[in-house]
């Protein structure tokens, strides 16, 4: 049950059905030779790699699809059907060609995307690499989309039903152990060929060519003293708004065998849909800054503190305006501690958070220990979080939940995990969750061996 935010407080039941059926086909390519049994990985290879999700709530609350795909899935229940990822791929064809065919996702740093289309890399012997991709956007809307990486700001406008293309080119550092580089440039856009039959707000046909998304991201790593020191940054800049949206600076330092500390600075503000009314507002970004020392004081024992700060601002604005009080700086740490033995492990943890938005303290203890020669594994869990909300005076309060479940190996392949979870919380009189998971994972071998 799902209490629904405003002054009503009605329950939703959620009862929740999702299924995830992937498919992969591997070492399409026969080896080279005849005395070989598979082809060598240098020799290049094909492959299909797919993921299909469908999601369901039999519950009170049901959530329908929206545009084109609305009719086909109201046939099934209203449920969702979302193709994730599913393409051909090259690898090493030749010696130096990679492509990815069909539908597929991309992480450039920190930026990240989906689309429909084909991408091909070109590895040079100056060890750098050379990239290019072109195809259309995920429609959220569509049959088989998911809204996941379509753009904020333009849902259920004129614009946001028009295909999207999107294109962009890449530069990497390829084969180099030391050291991990790359450059892209990418630009979503609608054309107004594909969006001559749309209506537009003032109430004409056909939307003029206009640019949605349009942005360049970079990343470094570097690995140094064999591995010991591996700093890293990456960056995200929005040419459509001529601000820098995202960046993040980390070290990780390996002191000792015993002793790591690692350091993380993060920025970023909100990316909206160039056509969205929400740029026209001011943005303040949010940083973001993170220090944790760990150390393993014995073969099964690992400790660690961390140290958490938050800066939220609030400057003044263009016309003049003071902000009614400057926001104060967030902070907060935790502490944790971690027992792992071979068919045993323990981990526990205590946090807390201070700042803008509200304080949380909690703690949290979890286990999970293997029986009958590691083919049933019980876990157990509890923690606990008080809570206080400076913005809504009625979200304050505490909460204890307990969790138990187990992972039972049915089969080579099939494994079905149960988990069932207590919540005592004076909000609710009762709150009890279940969820059940059973995965099969099967593969077979075809052709001349």
């Amino acid at each position: 049950m799902v209490r629904v935010p405003g002054p009503e407080g009605s329950l939703l039941s959620r009862r929740r059905l999702v299924q995830y059926v992937g498919l992969g086909v591997f070492r399409i390519l026969p080896p080279r030779r005849p005395d070989e049994l598979a082809r060598e990985p240098e020799d290049g290879q094909l492959q299909i790699v797919t993921s299909l999700r469908i999601r369901h709530d039999f519950g009170t609350f049901t959530r329908r699809a929206t545009g084109p795909g609305t009719a086909a899935l109201q046939s099934l229940d209203g449920r969702q059907i979302d193709l994730l990822y599913g393409y051909l791929e090259g690898q090493d064809l030749g010696g130096w060609i990679d492509f990815r065919a069909g539908r597929q996702f991309e992480m450039s740093g920190l930026d990240f995307y989906a689309f429909d289309g084909g991408w091909i890399r070109g590895r040079t012997p100056a060890h750098i690499a050379v990239e290019a991709f072109g195809g259309f956007a995920v429609d959220g809307t569509a049959l088989f989309g998911y809204p996941t990486f379509e753009l904020d700001g333009t849902n259920e406008q004129p614009s946001d039903e028009a295909p999207t293309p999107m294109v962009g080119v890449g530069f990497s550092v390829a084969d180099v152990k030391w050291l991990d580089a790359r450059f892209a440039w990418r630009r979503t856009f609608t054309p107004a060929s594909l969006a001559d039959d749309l209506v537009a707000p003032d109430g004409t046909r056909g939307l003029s060519t206009g640019i949605d998304q349009e942005l360049v991201s970079a990343t470094v790593a570097l690995r140094l003293a064999d591995g010991k020191v591996t700093p890293s940054a990456a960056a995200r800049y929005d040419l459509g708004l001529a601000q820098l949206s995202d960046v993040t600076a980390a070290v990780s330092w390996a002191i000792t065998e015993l002793h790591t500390v690692r350091a993380q600075y993060i920025r970023t503000v909100p990316v909206f849909d160039l056509d969205s009314i929400f740029n026209v507002f001011a943005t303040e970004p949010i940083e973001d800054v993170r220090l944790v020392y760990e150390v393993r004081p014995g073969r099964y024992w690992t400790l660690y503190g961390r140290f958490q700060g938050r800066i939220f601002r609030a400057d003044d604005t263009a016309a003049g305006t003071d902000p009614d009080q400057r926001t104060r700086f967030g902070g907060g740490g935790a502490g944790g501690a971690t027992y792992r033995r071979r068919r045993f492990a323990l981990r526990t943890d205590v946090f807390g958070l201070d700042g803008v938005g509200g304080m949380r303290v909690g703690g949290d203890v979890d286990t999970r220990t293997h029986v009958v020669y590691d083919r049933f594994a019980i876990d157990g869990r509890a923690y606990v979080l008080y809570y206080s909300d400076e913005l809504v005076p009625d979200r304050k309060g505490w909460s204890v939940a307990l969790q138990a479940g187990g992972n039972v190996r049915l089969a080579h392949g099939i494994y079905l995990n149960l988990v069932g979870e207590q919540l005592f919380t004076p909000f609710y009189r009762t709150a009890f969750r279940a969820l059940g998971v059973l995965s099969v994972d099967w593969s077979f071998r075809a052709g001349r061996r």
